[in-house]
């Protein structure tokens, strides 16, 4: 799943402020996700991850397991004075029967 992330995601990924990233992580870790998807199946993941990007995220935390892959991404969204975000969360998980995908998205 690691090669599934490339540069772009990368450079945002050592760009983004550690100091705002505990601060997303603290926020998402206490509230509820407003929406909570699980897809099964092959290539689901690539195309969540293609979704995600296009929609104008970038990648803030990684976290690869052995049989899981957990990746959350942010944006700043057009919210009440500009200061709202977006934030989605991505776990990939290896199955016996097959992969599953869970996509959960919070607005903070």
């Amino acid at each position: 799943m690691t090669t599934q992330i490339n540069d772009q995601d990368r450079e945002h990924l050592q760009a983004f402020p550690p100091d705002l990233k505990t601060q997303v992580m603290e926020k998402i870790m206490s509230l509820a996700p407003v929406q909570n998807m699980v897809y099964r199946g092959n290539n689901q993941f690539e195309k969540a991850m293609l979704n995600i990007r296009r929609e104008g995220y970038g990648l803030i935390d990684v976290q690869p397991h052995e049989t899981a892959f957990i990746s959350v991404w942010y944006r700043k969204n057009g919210s009440f004075l500009g200061k709202g975000a977006d934030v989605t969360m991505l776990l990939w998980e290896n199955g016996e029967d097959s992969d599953s995908t869970t996509l959960m998205s919070w607005k903070i």
